[in-house]
């Protein structure tokens, strides 16, 4: 209960009415203005961070809506806009891990984590504009991989299959270097063991791009 006797539940309920009236007026276009696009990604950075299960459970068109905003902010040419959304879709993908919260959603449209995983790899991981948001990439790619690791190795055969022919054993070999099943069971362990299973994540993502960056031709 806040001091004026206001229960923070139904402050909350407020701000999310509210973002559920902003999202869908969010257009790419829109979000080329640069104050208010620094306004939306924050309010919406907050809001995932803040109650990731509320998030999770919007009703689909808004909730795609919103990842698909994350998606255009991810690759953004202004690195808190590409950090905070990609600090979002890591925060999505470690609640379904945890609570299962997207089960509804991705009954009906299972590609939804897919989606962000190709896109990712693709406008991101891939590109040169990796190199000012890795640490946010890796930790946003370490998720989405752990929360149905068969369907994150068809995305990158699918990615593999658009390369040259003699690259796409390479780019395979480093995945499976990078993807290893001890390191995504402990994603949401917490504590020492937490902290040096992502230490390990971040060491091991950063010798991946690079290796995958020396002889990549980008997609």
């Amino acid at each position: 209960t806040t001091h004026d006797g206001v229960e923070s539940k139904d402050v909350t309920d407020v701000i999310f009415f509210g973002l559920q009236q902003i999202i869908p007026l969010m257009s790419q276009g829109l979000l080329q203005y640069p104050s208010l696009c620094m306004h939306y990604f924050s309010l919406v950075s907050f809001m995932i961070e803040t109650y990731p299960d509320k998030v999770c459970v919007l009703p689909f068109e808004l909730f795609d809506s919103l990842l698909e905003s994350l998606l255009f902010g991810m690759s953004h040419l202004d690195t808190t806009i590409a950090k905070s959304s990609l600090q979002g879709i890591s925060c999505i993908a470690k609640e379904q891990l945890q609570a299962q919260v997207l089960n509804t959603h991705l009954a009906n449209h299972p590609n939804i984590l897919d989606k962000c995983s190709h896109r990712l790899l693709h406008e991101v991981v891939f590109q040169s504009a990796v190199w000012d948001r890795l640490e946010a990439s890796g930790m946003a790619l370490l998720p989405l991989a752990a929360v149905d690791v068969n369907r994150f190795v068809a995305v990158v055969s699918g990615l593999a299959k658009q390369l040259p022919t003699e690259q796409q054993p390479r780019l395979l070999k480093t995945f499976e270097i990078l993807i290893q099943p001890e390191v995504l069971g402990k994603i949401t362990t917490g504590g020492y063991e937490g902290r040096m299973n992502r230490l390990k994540f971040k060491k091991n993502f950063e010798l991946f791009v690079k290796e995958i960056h020396s002889f990549l031709v980008l997609l």
